[in-house]
């Protein structure tokens, strides 16, 4: 406010002190109404300090609060209270914010109690902003049971709301970013408890409670004993069905919980529930295998298997799911074994399984230095091909990576061992008259080239990797999304997935491509409604493909608007793509099936097509499966409108025979034949709407593949139609073929977002020199956009891009936080990972990165990989980490070291006795080592090697370095032109503007500032002549300065020399000179107030001006003795006196001249308007004189006019004949004389007219 004040004090005194007006006093009102308003709010009171105590007007926050107003949760607390309420604080919390909390009841049995936390309200930024929920004391404790984010509803279901810890302690963790705060959490504890509807109740009110476990009553079912056992009855008053002691018995024509649902119809079902969630129908089977999220699900026979998936625990690789007989059993591995991943693919071929790629999981307990806990297992991306033989309860595995290229085939980028990714898909295929075995990998994320949207083949019997030269439409799918297989198309379908938008920004895709492993071309399908990726697809039933669940989160506000379901993280939409068709259709949503990263297959011996989602996360891992179950055949279809809309309502693709007039399964029909609208019909009339986005993605095809691989024509342009191409009809192409070789164009290259993806990228190309001529694109870092190099400029750019050194290194290349940051990265403290800014999402889609950071690494690991917890140097920074606690010295002064640990001890118990251990609170003596504390836990002063402050924990003034945990303070070096230094590095505040360099030993000649030849030391700001200069020294780089120094050398010897200065606060001023003759400086004012001072230099006491190059007299101005914020307005100026007499000779003279130049223009243009005349006077004669002539001879009665329409002598048709030029003769009248002048009385009138028919006009006849 301050700072403001004087702002304003000095412009109103330069710029508005003549220009008096109401405006003044107006804006002298509202300063004065604001600093008494900024008076009045900053104080405090016990009122506004919410979760404090106002002392010297000064909120002071009780332990777990901070802010101003201690509005905001802050820190690390433990609780003892059997049941209460947590929170982040009243309104929206703050940003870049760390609470924890230890909940430790106390315990009044042998066995530790059941603790249930219940979230009562909670809605954070999806994907960025977590509440973790750790069953025990530390982030390495039991078990971790959730990791909230996004916004939950009253209608989500109370397993994902709330979770119940068994240890005796839970562990609460909340992080924000520093980007956009929401609404925040309310969570009710309660120990000795049980799940309910209700935090005030147990069991919902409809069971026992015993040791955290609800034992319902007989008509009620559910973890919190809150469903009922038969819903609605079993709708037994419409005979759908009748409540038994295994629920609801239903009739043959409904199905489900209630019996509500016509079995005719597709619907959902649950194949089994989470533990204690379930009705006796749908219990897990035996064995069932832990939680898990980003695995695969794959059909072995008839039976399923699950492969990999973070699991948050240690959990085998593969299960084995007994459909028949409905149990598991884990798959012994055998031989090489590989570790447990996610975010992986697997596939099948006979009786291999191949798994490629993901995040590899890491139990290094060490990683992060210390700060890894359940949640940040991931490690690093993999490329990694493991081949496993498939027997009745083992697998033989063998690492199958590449070390060598195949000699025949190009390699991916060049990787022979295939790209490191994760988020990627795969489908096994068999290409060729040999039917080939060959797995196709699609897309995914790496973490050196970003996200890709390559296709990668493996080829089984050569084990080598092949890259895939893919034409047609440029698609995009990158992480998370999906790749189905069709075998009625003989197509892979590719949906959605995360997409990089720019450097810095990610968001969902969308987006449908069919690709044809035979001819390596991608076509463009219709968009699905909703954005999404980690969604899981399958074919439900032959040529219609399901797509579930997913995040649809998309950080866009406006995106947000547009799409709501983007707002929640985790989705149970469900949407059914037609694929011969090219239709989107709705599905029903399950209930409480909200989830992503979950796996899907076709469940085998079913009556009908079924398929299985199994697993997934929603804030917890599921180990629960839903079922989709198609409705009936098609041919209980009995006419032509009900069979093609039979998908909407049993999800089967019907065709209506022509030749029989039958309703068929698709599978029934060739798909050749489905084309054939001769013999059978398939698809409902295409919508306008369809028909609009065709013509759009044709719009924006920009290359000759895409035009028409999206069945557009390519002519120069991509039109809907070839009928549209009329300029370039002889162009004309229709497919790939007819593209040629150059069809793709520039989209090859715009499928790489990173700039070492572009530059990987090798091609043939005609252009450039021997080095560059394969390099078909480069990175144009202006567009920040992968271009191709079809031209010989672009062939300089990237000639010139190879010898700038190309690209810079990637963000995962960067292992400690400060050279992470500085390259604009994000780190992740917790997993001691470095990320690409738009790679967040892709590289922690489980919520596995804590805490992150794009700057101020202070306790982030800045030091070193590992630093992690030793990074914090005193006690209170070490508690906020909640994966760290502070192991005291004994010494009672202070020091001690930031362990990994938890409430109770360090993991390394040996390291620190337990009596030493601070988790939550600090030793009552914090002097770092520095000083002993009194009675009263207070340092005795003055603290030891020039540490100050209450701990000193600060150097002392002109003193660098950190005190911290026994550290030492060195004075600062400034050449004594400094009084202070950076604290951290000693790098000197100059006091005097100018000077530069860590200890003020230099100029800042880049501003202009320049040394003395005679002063040695000083820098000079060179003033020009003639011109004003304002120095604003009000920066926050400028507030350690007290001093400026200009100078000026008058160049005109014969002219005044005017110097001027105004300064904006208190500040003095000396002014000295310094002549040719003499080279010591002479004092002309001394100690001057320079608030507004002037002062004419006269020529007669001065020599001015330049002799041989050598100025004959410079001035020096030195102003010092200020405190910025300030401004200074300064200048040297020499204009000559006016000399009336020969200013008005001249003005004289020249207004004479001017004048006799008017007068001569004037006289100019009235000749020129005489000529215009006479030549319009003689143009108008010539048409006069070149008008046909004629005689027409006019008979005169004596006397008076006739009676009648005088008939005209002459009538002229002008051209065009609608217009002529009518003649008439007319007497004029006499006035009484008997003969009216001229001679005769006549007179000849001519009129234009039109000319047409003439309207008769017949007359009524009259009544009578």
């Amino acid at each position: 406010m301050v700072e403001s004040l004087q702002m304003f004090l000095f412009l109103f005194k330069s710029k508005y002190r003549r220009k008096w007006s109401w405006f003044s006093p107006f804006l002298c009102s509202v300063l004065i109404v604001l600093l008494f308003c900024d008076g009045v709010l900053s104080r405090c009171s016990d009122h506004n300090c919410l979760n404090g105590v106002c002392k010297n007007d000064t909120c002071v926050c009780i332990e777990g609060w901070q802010g101003p107003e201690c509005q905001h949760c802050g820190g690390k607390i433990k609780i003892t209270d059997a049941m209460g309420v947590i929170t982040d604080g009243p309104g929206n919390y703050s940003v870049s914010t760390q609470c924890s909390w230890v909940i430790t009841p106390p315990r009044v049995a042998i066995d530790p109690p059941a603790l249930r936390v219940r979230l009562e309200s909670f809605a954070t930024e999806c994907g960025w902003d977590h509440l973790y929920v750790y069953d025990g004391d530390s982030v390495r404790a039991e078990r971790l049971l959730a990791v909230f984010s996004g916004v939950l509803s009253n209608s989500d279901s109370i397993w994902t709301r709330q979770v119940v810890a068994r240890s005796g302690s839970v562990l609460l963790h909340f992080f924000s970013d520093d980007a956009y705060a929401m609404e925040g959490f309310n969570v009710t504890y309660s120990a000795y408890s049980c799940p309910s509807d209700d935090p005030r109740t147990n069991c919902s009110n409809h069971g026992e409670c015993d040791e955290g476990y609800c034992h319902c009553e007989p008509d009620w079912v559910g973890l919190a004993c809150d469903k009922p056992l038969c819903p609605d009855d079993c709708n037994a008053a419409y005979g759908a069905g009748r409540c038994t002691r295994m629920g609801c018995d239903c009739t043959s024509s409904r199905t489900g919980p209630s019996c509500a649902r016509d079995s005719s119809t597709a619907g959902w079902a649950w194949a089994w529930r989470e533990e204690g969630e379930a009705r006796p129908r749908e219990l897990p089977p035996r064995h069932n295998p832990p939680a898990a999220a980003g695995h695969v699900l794959l059909n072995f026979k008839d039976d399923l298997l699950r492969v990999g998936g973070e699991t948050f625990a240690e959990a085998a690789f593969v299960y084995r799911y007994k459909v028949s007989e409905r149990y598991w059993i884990t798959m012994e591995p055998r031989g090489q074994v590989p570790a447990s991943r996610f975010a992986h693919t697997a596939v099948i071929f006979e009786n291999e399984i191949l798994v490629y790629g993901g995040v590899v999981v890491s139990d290094e307990p060490e990683r992060g230095g210390g700060l890894a806990g359940l949640e940040g297992r991931g490690g690093e991306v993999t490329n990694e091909i493991w081949r496993g033989k498939l027997e009745k309860d083992h697998i033989v595995w063998r690492n199958a990576t590449p070390t060598q290229c195949s000699p025949i085939r190009t390699a991916p980028l060049k990787h022979c061992g295939g790209l490191h990714l994760s988020g990627h898909s795969a489908v096994m295929v068999t290409v060729g008259l040999t039917y080939k075995p060959i797995m196709v990998v699609f897309f995914g994320h790496s973490p050196h080239y970003g996200y890709l949207h390559l296709v990668q083949e493996y080829h089984l019997d050569l084990g080598a990797w092949v890259a895939v030269n893919a034409r047609g439409w440029p698609a995009r799918a990158g992480f998370g999304h999906s790749a189905a297989w069709d075998y009625l198309s003989k197509r892979v379908y590719v949906h959605a997935g995360l997409v990089s938008e720019s450097e810095a920004t990610q968001a969902p895709s969308a987006a449908l491509y069919e690709y044809d492993v035979e001819t390596k071309v991608f076509k463009p399908l219709p968009s699905s409604p909703t954005p999404k990726y980690l969604h899981t697809a399958v074919f439900s039933s032959p040529g219609v493909m399901l797509v579930f669940g997913g995040n649809a989160h998309n950080d866009s506000a406006a995106a947000a608007v547009s799409n709501p379901a983007g707002t929640k993280c985790y989705s149970s939409g469900a949407m059914l793509y037609d694929v011969r068709c090219g239709v989107w259709r709705s599905a029903p949503a399950p209930r409480d099936a909200q989830r992503a990263a979950a796996a899907s297959a076709i469940l085998p011996m079913r009556r009908r097509h079924t398929a299985i989602i199994m697993g997934g996360f929603d804030g917890r891992l599921r180990s629960d499966a839903l079922l989709y179950e198609t409705g009936d055949v098609c041919t209980s279809r009995l006419d032509e409108i009900s069979c093609l809309n039979h998908i909407r309502y049993a999800g089967i693709a019907c065709a209506w025979r022509l030749s029989d007039q039958l309703c068929v399964g698709i599978e029934e029909v060739s798909w050749k034949d489905t084309f054939d609208s001769n013999k059978v019909k398939i698809c409902t009339p295409t919508s306008s709407t369809a028909v609009a986005a065709a013509e759009a993605r044709c719009a924006g095809a920009e290359y000759c593949d895409a035009c028409v691989a999206a069945g557009c024509a390519w002519c120069g342009a991509c039109l809907p139609t070839a009928h549209h191409c009329t300029r370039h009809s002889h162009q004309i192409a229709m497919s790939i073929a007819e593209c040629g070789a150059e069809g793709a164009g520039g989209e090859a290259c715009g499928r790489y977002h990173s700039c070492a993806a572009c530059h990987a990228h090798m091609h043939k190309h005609s252009h450039g020199s021997e080095e560059l001529n394969q390099r078909m694109c480069y990175w144009d870092y202006d567009s920040v956009k992968c271009k191709p190099a079809n031209a010989t400029s672009d062939m300089r750019s990237v000639a010139a891009a190879v010898v700038a050194g190309g690209c810079s290194a990637p963000c995962s290349t960067f292992t400690t936080c400060a050279n992470c940051t500085a390259e604009e990265c994000i780190w992740c403290a917790s997993a001691g990972r470095c990320v690409d800014k738009n790679a967040y999402g892709a590289s922690f889609p489980l919520g596995g990165c804590r805490a992150w950071s794009t700057g101020g690494c202070a306790g982030a690991g800045s030091t070193g990989a590992g630093a992690g917890c030793a990074a914090h140097l005193s006690c209170a920074s070490c508690r906020a980490e909640p994966a760290c606690g502070w192991c005291d010295d004994g010494a009672g002064a202070g020091r001690g070291q930031c362990l990994p640990g938890g409430d109770r001890r360090p993991h390394r118990p040996h390291v620190c006795p337990h009596r030493r251990w601070h988790f939550t609170a600090c030793p009552a003596c914090q002097c770092n080592g520095h000083a002993l504390c009194d009675e009263r836990a207070r340092c005795v002063q003055p603290c030891g090697a020039r540490a100050v402050g209450a701990h000193c924990d600060t150097c002392a003034h002109a003193h660098w370095g950190s005190p911290l945990n026994g550290g030492t303070c060195q004075p600062c070096e400034c050449n004594a032109q400094a009084v202070s230094c950076a604290p951290d590095t000693g790098r000197c505040y100059c006091s005097t503007k100018g000077l530069a360099g860590d200890r003020c030993d230099k100029c800042d000649n880049t501003n202009h500032y320049h040394a003395d030849l005679y002063n040695k030391g000083a820098c000079y700001y060179d003033l020009a002549v003639d011109y004003q200069f304002t120095f604003n020294l009000s920066k926050k780089e400028d507030r350690h300065l007290s001093a400026i120094n200009f100078r000026n050398a008058p160049v005109k010897p014969d002219v005044d020399a005017d110097f001027s200065i105004t300064c904006s606060a208190h500040a003095r001023m000396n002014l000295t000179v310094r002549t040719k003759a003499d080279p010591a400086e002479r004092t002309l004012f001394s100690d001057v107030n320079c608030t507004n001072f002037r002062y004419k230099f006269a020529k007669s006491e001065h020599s001015f001006g330049v002799e041989h190059n050598v100025t004959l007299t410079t001035f020096f101005v030195y102003v010092y003795d200020f405190r910025p914020p300030l401004w200074i307005q300064i200048s040297f100026s020499q204009y000559p006196k006016l000399n009336l007499q020969q200013f008005f000779i001249t003005f004289s003279s020249c207004f004479l001249l001017l004048l006799l130049m008017a007068a001569a223009l004037w006289k100019i243009k009235q000749k020129y308007d005489l000529y215009r005349r006479r030549q319009r006077l003689f143009v108008e004669m010539e048409q006069m004189a070149s008008r046909p002539f004629s005689q027409v001879c006019v008979e005169l009665e004596r006397g008076g006019g006739g009676a009648g329409v005088p008939a005209p002598v002459a009538l002229e048709p002008c051209r065009g004949g609608r217009a002529a030029v009518l003649s008439l003769l007319v007497r004029l009248p006499t006035g009484g004389t008997g003969r009216a002048p001229p001679l005769g009385g006549l007179a000849v009138a001519s009129a234009l007219v039109t000319l047409g028919h003439h309207h008769h006009h017949h007359k009524r006849p009259r009544d009578r």
